[in-house]
């Protein structure tokens, strides 16, 4: 596995863990993009980025890339 696969994978999985954060702040925030946008630069949301990366990144690992 080279470095390269292990960055893009590792960038792509934070990018997607950040639109799923950034819609549910969406939705608390009553589909109103401004205040959406805010919450999610908090640190409860970064911390939930940060978790959901790790956790999805963890999964592909032990699953071996979830092909078997």
């Amino acid at each position: 596995m080279s470095l390269s696969f292990v960055l893009g994978n590792l960038f792509g999985r934070a990018l997607i863990s950040y639109l799923l954060v950034l819609f549910a702040c969406l939705v608390s925030a009553r589909m109103q993009v401004r205040p959406a946008l805010a919450r999610s630069r908090r640190w409860y949301a970064v911390t939930a980025t940060l978790l959901l990366t790790v956790l999805g990144f963890a999964a592909a690992v032990v699953s071996g890339g979830g092909v078997r």
